[in-house]
């Protein structure tokens, strides 16, 4: 709790704008980047690992997610913004079984 509360500006020294809110806002878009990084992530662990994609399972234990979760947790959005980057094509689905 002491890294919160250090992470919330000093009230007398903030400007106009309220000091909790903007916090607030700060680390909700620190949320929002660790959720689309670990929806690359499971996207490049399931589509781009040849030729032994990481199972749903070994992802689910490395996010703290379930099963299901990871396989509902990216789309093909996703699987393209992996390409891109890396300049790799994913690899075809033989099942999702694993």
């Amino acid at each position: 709790m002491k890294a919160v509360l250090a992470a919330v500006p000093n009230p007398s020294a903030a400007s106009s704008s309220d000091a909790v809110l903007a916090a607030l806002a700060d680390a909700h878009a620190r949320r929002v980047q660790a959720e689309e990084e670990i929806r690359l992530l499971l996207a490049y662990g399931r589509q781009f690992v040849y030729p032994h994609p990481y199972t749903f399972g070994e992802l689910a234990s490395a996010s703290g997610m379930s099963v299901s979760g990871v396989r509902t947790a990216f789309g093909q959005q996703d699987i393209d913004k992996v390409a891109v980057a890396t300049g790799l094509e994913p690899v075809p689905s033989e099942g999702e079984e694993s």
